[in-house]
């Protein structure tokens, strides 16, 4: 069995208690909207690990893709009153940042794409977990008005722990470890908050309610898109240290 199996399943441990902690001061029907998302969360980690493990992460990228363009052009012209001269920036940028994902699916080994998305999760898990239980002060209100700073704090600390315990994956030192995992947290929040503004721009909740409990696949997976997308052009303008 890969490793990553042995070091997700603290982690979902953790997660869980974490969750049950923060839904006990919230209202019953909250409280099963989060374990529904928690629930569905753990559904497409498990189908994306195996699809990495199996090299298919490539068909998963291109349903990802394939279905963020359609959830995109949906919000900005199905949906009445809702259309906006920004969609051709917005579409244009999602295009390229698609396109960045699209080659990190296919160039970059398996172990690769499993270390880095094995940081993306810890870090889109922990924001949220940690946030639900410490959060106070809000991020980005205007944008994102449930990001708080405890929440990202939380998904720095155990993103970067989570690069350093994997860093054998990939053949890294401890401190290239702990740059990747930082470089992770920036690429992943920028996306994550780059979709948050636009769905505010359109003034709707999700792009779409394809996934339950997580909206849909530009909502999950916009973190992952960007990240890809980010560690392809560093591929590309470092090929040697790739």
């Amino acid at each position: 069995m890969h490793p990553v199996f042995y070091y997700i399943a603290p982690y979902v441990l953790v997660s869980a208690v974490g969750m049950y902690w923060g839904n006990r001061k919230v209202t019953n029907a909250l409280a099963r909207e989060r374990w529904l998302k928690f629930l569905t969360y753990l559904i497409i980690v498990f189908i994306l690990i195996a699809a990495i493990l199996r090299n298919k992460l490539l068909w998963i990228a291109m349903l990802i893709i394939a279905a963020g363009s359609i959830e995109l052009v949906y919000a900005n012209f199905f949906i009445p009153g809702k259309k906006h001269t920004q969609f051709f920036w917005a579409f244009l940028f999602f295009i390229i940042t698609c396109l960045g994902f699209f080659y990190f699916s296919k160039a970059f080994s398996s172990a690769i794409q499993l270390f880095i998305y094995f940081q993306v999760l810890i870090f889109d898990a922990f924001c949220q977990i940690t946030g639900q239980i410490f959060g106070k002060h809000a991020l980005s209100p205007r944008i994102s008005p449930a990001k708080t700073v405890e929440g990202l704090i939380g998904g720095v600390l155990f993103c970067v722990l989570s690069a350093v315990l994997a860093r054998n994956w990939v053949n890294v030192s401890f401190a290239i470890a702990v740059l990747i995992g930082l470089i992770t947290c920036v690429t992943a929040l920028t996306g994550d908050l780059l979709a948050s503004y636009y769905k505010r721009i359109l003034g709707i909740k999700d792009y779409s309610k394809l996934l339950p409990g997580q909206g849909g696949f530009l909502d999950r997976f916009d973190s992952l898109i960007m990240t890809g997308a980010v560690y392809y052009l560093l591929f590309e303008l470092f090929p040697s240290k790739s």
